[in-house]
């Protein structure tokens, strides 16, 4: 595997394809075409490749800045059976959790805690014994989550057809999709269930795709829920070992990676991609293009200056991003299995209501209503550092982007006192929870780090930091733009935007974009 950082290397050099961005969704895009024998050229803005997937160092620690929890890896289910395609196999993922039935979610509310099996009948059981009242409805309810997450599968395929086959044929395949995609989880919670605590658990993982229930569309909370039936798990060696695996496959079918290479702007005549250009003057051609970031981002930088119709995305500009997030980065020495430490995800919730839980930090007196801590040297079989007592956690909290939008025109390390006293305030109060709920694990720390939404901005190039991309309400699977094609012949998007949430959303969305450039990919599920 090469990753270049001089662009004059490769002058002169032709591809079949260019793919912007290394994040999930560019990485399993362009590895797709690599493997139907396309040459590919990867660029990338930030130094490291893999977007989400990358990790980070810090005094002999390693950190995940996006990977917890991905379900369905197992090579009998589709995203697994892709990944492992995508690799060759290379990639390992352990499963993880607690106890006989492997716990690896653990909802802690103020007055009692429940905990998610990697068995979908043990969950269904948990749930009847808990609420024996409604046991009738929880059967209802779990078969309602494999019928709903049956009418996305040719959702995700039409897709990839021709705008005007989908746009024909969409009213009448999809007519169970729309129906469910098209009202929320408070929606059809409130219409089945009595207790305001089962709707709460069952809305618990709300934070996998980052809307409450009244925002947040049925499909993605059924595909979230039904994700994790069987289990969730953990990539051995870190999610490093995404990239490491994937940019060689590039590379090795004759393609190429540049690092530190933000794209000025696509290469155009009559609205048919010929290449691109690159910030520091040098142009790459190819007349298949892929804009695999923000599909926010691909509209208003890639797409509307090459078009005549400039009406073209509005319903994607429309759509707000999800909320963004901040990450307390954590350091122990010593064996935290002595203390509170879990392989299982701990998610702290302040109160039952999932409505209230994202954080107006600038409140110097308040404190996060969601804490969501994971502990990656638990759930990984390999040693993260060279030092077996190194351990490490993070702790994910959701905040508006108006608590850091003035500082948005700052520089990364530069952004000034008063930036780094709100940090420091931050910090500091999710410390004083931590040390709360986790007293023996806290007395271990000997390094901790905050990320803000700036910092996803910076390293991601996100629309005000949102680590999910667009929202998932019902407005955002009716938008038909929101596809690989675009007007502009040759030129793809691709990522977690054109497909669901997460690093698993964005592997299903490079894929499908893929696809609908060479359908020679689809022989991998066959």
């Amino acid at each position: 595997m090469i990753i270049r950082t001089k662009p004059q290397d490769l002058a002169g050099k032709g591809y079949d394809a260019i793919v912007i961005g290394s994040g999930m969704g560019g990485m399993a895009c362009a590895t797709s075409l690599a493997k139907v024998g396309k040459k590919v050229l990867m660029l990338e803005q930030h130094y490291v490749v893999g977007g989400m997937t990358h990790t980070f160092k810090r005094k002999g620690f390693v950190w995940d800045v996006g990977v917890h929890a991905l379900g369905e890896m197992e090579d009998k289910r589709m995203p697994g059976h892709i990944l492992n395609w995508l690799s060759d196999g290379e990639i390992k993922m352990s499963k993880y959790g607690d106890g006989q039935h492997q716990d690896y979610d653990t909802f802690n509310f103020p007055d009692e805690s429940f905990s998610l099996p990697s068995e979908s009948r043990v969950l269904s059981d948990r749930l009847k014994s808990r609420f024996p009242e409604e046991a009738e409805q929880i059967e209802k309810y779990f078969d309602l989550i494999v019928e709903v997450g049956k009418t996305g599968r040719l959702y995700f395929f039409t897709k990839t057809w021709p705008k005007w086959l989908a746009s024909i044929l969409s009213p009448i395949l999809l007519r169970k999709f729309n129906k469910w995609s098209q009202i929320t989880v408070k929606e059809v919670h409130d219409q089945m269930f009595k207790d305001e605590k089962l709707k709460a658990i069952l809305a618990g993982q709300w934070g996998y795709h980052g809307l409450p229930p009244s925002q947040a569309s049925f499909y993605i909370h059924a595909l979230v829920f039904k994700h994790f039936w069987n289990g969730a798990f953990y990539p051995e060696g870190t999610s490093k070992v995404i990239a490491d695996s994937l940019v060689g496959k590039i590379t090795n079918a004759g393609g190429d990676v540049l690092v530190r290479t933000p794209v000025k702007k696509l290469l155009v005549e009559n609205e048919v991609v010929k290449g691109v250009e690159i910030e520091s003057g040098e142009q790459f051609f190819s007349d298949i293009v892929v804009g695999a970031g923000s599909a926010r981002n691909n509209v208003k930088q890639f797409i509307r200056p090459n078009i005549k119709n400039q009406n073209f995305g509005e319903d994607i500009l429309s759509l707000k991003p999800t909320p963004c997030h901040i990450c307390l980065y954590i350091g122990f020495e010593g064996d935290i299995k002595e203390t509170e430490a879990t392989q299982s995800n701990q998610w702290l919730y302040s109160s039952w209501d999932h409505e209230s839980m994202i954080w107006d930090a600038s409140d110097p007196k308040s404190t996060a209503d969601c804490l969501y801590i994971s502990f990656p040297t638990m759930k990984d079989p390999k040693p993260h550092s060279d030092d077996a007592n190194k351990h490490t956690a993070e702790v994910v909290t959701f905040v508006p982007w108006e608590n850091f939008e003035k500082w948005k025109d700052t520089k990364i390390r530069n952004r000034g006192e008063d930036y780094e006293a709100f940090k420091q305030s931050i910090q500091d109060r999710i410390v004083d929870q931590m040390k709360k709920n986790y007293p023996k694990l806290m007395e271990k720390v000997t390094y901790m780090e905050l990320s803000t939404p700036l910092s996803t901005v910076f390293y991601c190039d996100v629309p005000k930091g949102a680590i999910y991309g667009l929202e998932a309400t019902p407005k955002r699977f009716k938008i038909s733009d929101l596809r690989p094609a675009t007007p502009i012949k040759g030129f793809y998007m691709s990522g977690s935007d054109v497909a669901s949430c997460g690093v698993v959303g964005a592997l299903m969305g490079g894929f499908l974009t893929a696809a609908a450039i060479d359908k020679k990919v689809t022989k991998v599920l066959r």
